[in-house]
């Protein structure tokens, strides 16, 4: 029986290998256990030749943990807002400031936000690089006050904002799409 459920396991990703052109390597795939014996883990990763991990571990700058994310885990996200903030031009003019503002620091996040809730003070820092890159530029002390709220320049463009994304409400609409059955640990995507 056992035999029989690695075989579809392995036929099941061949398929979608097939049916997508996406081309699985299994040489640079690692299979992370959870709530499975060493026993199995061995059997399982020698089946389909690829390395066994283990939690915590990042994949593509996302830290992967079983646990709830903490706000240092989120350091990535935020070193490089502040890395772009740098070595933005002091001779943009605010609308071109404004684009830089949606199409850089706004999307910088997006990675994260698609599967984890960022939380409130990680929200805050990355529109404080929002706002810094919008109205000061390259000065790093302000002397003078914004031209606008940073309610109003979230808002859109026909109610008389700026249209800059508000992370807040773009972090929420990914999140609803995904739903994780927590007894079976089986992740499903809604089709909202």
């Amino acid at each position: 029986m056992e035999g029989d459920v690695k075989f579809f396991m392995k036929s099941l990703i061949n398929s979608f290998s097939m049916f997508t052109g996406l081309k699985v390597n299994f040489n640079k795939s690692m299979m992370v256990p959870i709530n499975l014996s060493n026993a199995k883990l061995d059997t399982l990763a020698a089946t389909f030749g690829c390395s066994k991990g283990s939690l915590p571990f990042t994949y593509m700058g996302l830290s992967l943990n079983i646990e709830r994310p903490k706000a240092q885990d989120f350091l990535p996200v935020i070193n490089k807002c502040e890395k772009k903030l740098f070595g933005i031009s002091s001779f943009l003019n605010l609308a071109g400031r404004l684009q830089m503002t949606n199409a850089v620091f706004s999307a910088l996040p997006t990675f994260f936000m698609c599967t984890l809730k960022l939380p409130k003070g990680v929200i805050k820092q990355i529109d404080k690089f929002r706002e810094h890159c919008l109205w000061r530029v390259s000065d790093i002390n302000p002397k003078r006050m914004p031209k606008a709220t940073w309610k109003m320049v979230c808002a859109p463009k026909d109610e008389g904002g700026l249209g800059v994304i508000d992370i807040e409400k773009q972090n929420k609409a990914p999140l609803k799409k995904i739903c994780i059955n927590s007894s079976t640990g089986l992740m499903f995507l809604g089709l909202s």
